[in-house]
């Protein structure tokens, strides 16, 4: 589908230029840039002094992780005072800082993120020095996603700047003791300083602390989990597990005070994926990894199975045998397999009323955007049946019945639930303002399907001993009937028609 802030998720090679200061036909020396996201006190700032103590690499710093007074950004300066006064030993004194000074980066106009690295570009040629990198680390409430999709406009609009610059490596530094607990977490990010909640600009102060939480590590090419020896060896094993199946496209590595070896961090430099997606570039490989993962269960069941039936042939104890491969198989699978992933998908559209019965009763928690806090209320009697509470996370696109132009997108973490307008399907929009390049529009033609189009169901599941017959069958009786279907087919035949002749 289209989506309203952001092109596509395709970013091209910067492209040769001249270097600063030369008019002489040499490439350009292209900035990778690491983004450092995460919540106040995960430990950023320890792991920003840990970086720049460890290497010889020239950085460019810019800081946007400050509290109320300027607490970190204040701490930079301090040292860099210090370092010029003789006290030695800073790590300031190796980067030139830029503060963004209208909070959250990701919250503000994107010309003060891009002309702070401008100005940071500026200092460099003027002091005839290349930047090896720019850092910049984010305040504890940005939202990667949205800073990511800057870089990606800035690039379709073909602002300068990023001939200059690439956004090369999202990092998220994690809490590793209180990472569970905030998951579980029911609060609004205003209500949290203690997070940086206090520095949440407009809307997104009422955003859930879990949902900024779940997007924090799904938009990394690296997590961090920092702080790993405030829990057990059990407890780490579990939450690299679970990050690991919330993000299959990043490493995880834990550490203590932000200590890690500087090419985990600096070395991903042209194989980080996560930093060159978009929305629905990061959904097709949620997708692409779920359904790999349920293809390697099956055929490990298949093989499984044949073994037991070749036993049950040779062996006398042919139960035996079968209860010994059995056991087996389940075996691996639990150790394999404790968190899983599957994917949910049909080519019908969500009934809107029943789709509402099942997500009361699936998830009846406090803050669920779908529904009404009365509906809430009264369907918090069945949550001890709910098939979802061995569900992690569900995230994915969804067709409804009350439209066959706009894409939603489910959105489930803890104790949050939305869905949300995601823009337009692609088969609603004109061919003439789909991307250009025939290997965009190859991918986007891909999930075409008849008379549907791109509409879709399409909803990756992610959790630990999840009931997946229940759960499929429950969103199947949500679907609209072959009646429903000729009846919705009539009421947007207009709309269909309409389509067909802007194509």
């Amino acid at each position: 589908m289209a989506s309203t802030d952001n092109p596509w998720d395709h970013i091209s090679p910067p492209p040769l230029d001249v270097p600063m200061g030369d008019t002489s036909m040499q490439p350009v020396h292209v900035v990778p840039i690491s983004l450092i996201s995460g919540f106040l006190g995960a430990g950023k700032t320890t792991l920003l002094r840990q970086l720049l103590t460890q290497t010889s690499m020239k950085i460019g710093l810019i800081v946007n992780d400050v509290a109320a007074v300027n607490i970190d950004a204040k701490l930079v300066r301090n040292d860099n005072m210090q370092a010029s006064a003789g006290a030695g030993g800073s790590t300031a004194e190796m980067a030139d800082t830029i503060e963004l000074q209208n909070g959250c980066a990701c919250c503000t106009a994107s010309d003060e993120l891009l002309d702070s690295i401008d100005r940071l570009l500026s200092l460099s040629a003027r002091r005839g020095e290349r930047y090896d990198r720019i850092i910049m680390e984010t305040s504890g409430v940005a939202e990667p996603q949205a800073i990511r999709d800057k870089f990606n406009d800035a690039i379709a609009y073909h602002d300068p700047i990023m001939d200059l610059v690439t956004l090369d490596t999202l990092v998220t530094v994690v809490d590793t003791s209180a990472f569970l607990q905030e998951y579980e977490s029911r609060d609004v990010i205003a209500n949290r300083p203690d997070l940086g909640g206090n520095e949440a600009q407009g809307g997104s102060g009422q955003r859930r602390v879990v949902d900024l939480l779940v997007e924090q590590v799904e938009c990394a090419d690296i997590v961090l989990l920092n702080k790993s020896d405030m829990v057990n060896e059990t407890e780490l094993k579990h939450l690299e597990q679970v990050v690991g199946a919330i993000n299959p496209l990043a490493s995880a590595y834990p550490c203590t005070y932000g200590k890690v070896e500087t090419e985990l961090v600096f070395g991903a430099s042209g194989q980080a994926i996560v930093s060159k997606l978009n929305t629905e570039g990061h959904h097709r490989g949620a997708v692409a990894f779920a359904r790999s993962q349920q293809r390697k269960e099956q055929a490990e069941g298949g093989a499984s199975a044949a073994a037991a039936a070749t036993a049950e042939a040779t062996n006398p104890s042919a139960a035996a045998a079968r209860a010994a491969a059995t056991q087996r198989q389940e075996t691996t699978a639990t150790i394999r397999f404790g968190i899983r992933n599957f994917v949910y998908s049909a080519r019908r559209p969500f009934h809107v009323q029943r789709l509402r019965s099942v997500v009361l009763a699936w998830m009846p928690v406090k803050k669920n955007t779908a529904v009404s806090h009365a509906e809430v209320a009264a369907a918090n009697a069945s949550a001890s049946t709910s098939p979802m509470k061995a569900v992690i996370r569900s995230k994915g696109f969804v067709w409804l019945s009350t439209s066959h132009v706009t894409a939603h997108y489910w959105s489930h973490a803890g104790n949050f639930f939305e869905i949300r307008d995601e823009g337009d399907w692609w088969d609603a929009v004109p061919r003439d303002d789909w991307p250009q390049v025939a290997a965009q529009r190859a991918v986007i033609e891909s999930e075409f399907e008849g008379w549907c189009g791109d509409r879709r169901q399409e909803i990756v599941f992610i959790g630990a001993s999840m009931d997946e017959p229940a759960i499929r069958a429950q969103l199947d009786e949500c679907l609209v009937t072959d009646d429903e279907l000729t009846e919705y087919r009539q009421k947007y035949q207009c709309a269909e028609k309409k389509i067909e002749e802007l194509n």
